[in-house]
């Protein structure tokens, strides 16, 4: 059923900072009522079995909508239902998206901060956008089925859960970062590891010889760059076997 459906500006008679305290007035003319949507206050009141919207959005979310009929607890319902429909598939979204990043950062291919962040926020605003419709679920409990409200309590909780798991992802991420840097001053530790014994060597023999030798062909040369040679070449072989070239 099709329920009269008007789009207007918010109206001086209610107190908006009320509403935004308390979710739902009743007053001699009606219901109001504050639900959020992408962590944003949409308003709107049922009068008289119309339904009076206060924003564009939520007037284009609504006029889709086929009561069961134009009774206050049917619009209600109606509203609720469709809220809760999209919320799932934004949840949904989320979830994919979040398995998605997850993936790469174990996998070492993700490098944008950015990311994370735009994504954190989603999710904090779908929880928001779900926690606020549990409570004016409570609210208006009196006007809805059951299954309504089981419906309304799943949403609650799968945000909550999802908010849960996204705010493991920062540390997830942190780590992977270390870890790469770990690997670098391995990297860094090893060359060094492997050039300090061959630097203390040669010392010795710029100490020990008289004159360094200038013709590499000459058996002096053999006898003071085997030592340094053989000695890169087995710390090199070493580094490789614990892995940390």
């Amino acid at each position: 059923m099709r329920c009269k459906i008007i789009l207007t500006e918010f109206p001086n008679y209610i107190s908006k900072d009320k509403l935004n305290v308390y979710r739902v007035i009743f007053d001699d003319k009606g219901i109001h009522i504050r639900l959020d949507l992408e962590g944003t206050p949409q308003y709107f009141s049922i009068i008289d079995s119309n339904l009076i919207v206060y924003s564009k959005k939520l007037y284009e979310i609504l006029k889709g909508i086929d009561f069961d009929s134009c009774e206050l607890n049917k619009i209600i319902e109606g509203i609720l239902n469709e809220v809760v429909y999209l919320l799932g598939i934004n949840r949904t979204k989320l979830f994919e998206k979040f398995d998605t990043v997850l993936y790469n950062i174990t996998e070492g291919k993700f490098k944008d901060i950015k990311q994370i962040k735009d994504l954190r926020k989603a999710i904090q605003n779908l929880y928001l956008d779900s926690s606020s419709l549990y409570y004016l679920c409570k609210k208006l409990s009196k006007y809805i089925s059951q299954e309504i409200k089981d419906e309304v309590e799943f949403a609650y909780e799968r945000a909550e859960i999802l908010l849960t798991r996204s705010s493991d992802i920062y540390n997830i991420y942190l780590t992977e970062v270390q870890n790469e840097l770990n690997n670098i001053i391995k990297k860094l530790t090893s060359i060094s590891f492997i050039f300090l014994p061959i630097t203390a060597i040669a010392s010795i023999y710029a100490v020990t010889y008289a004159t360094l030798p200038s013709n590499f062909s000459s058996i002096e040369s053999l006898y003071f760059l085997l030592p340094l040679v053989f000695l890169g070449i087995i710390l090199t072989i070493y580094l490789r076997k614990i892995k940390w070239l």
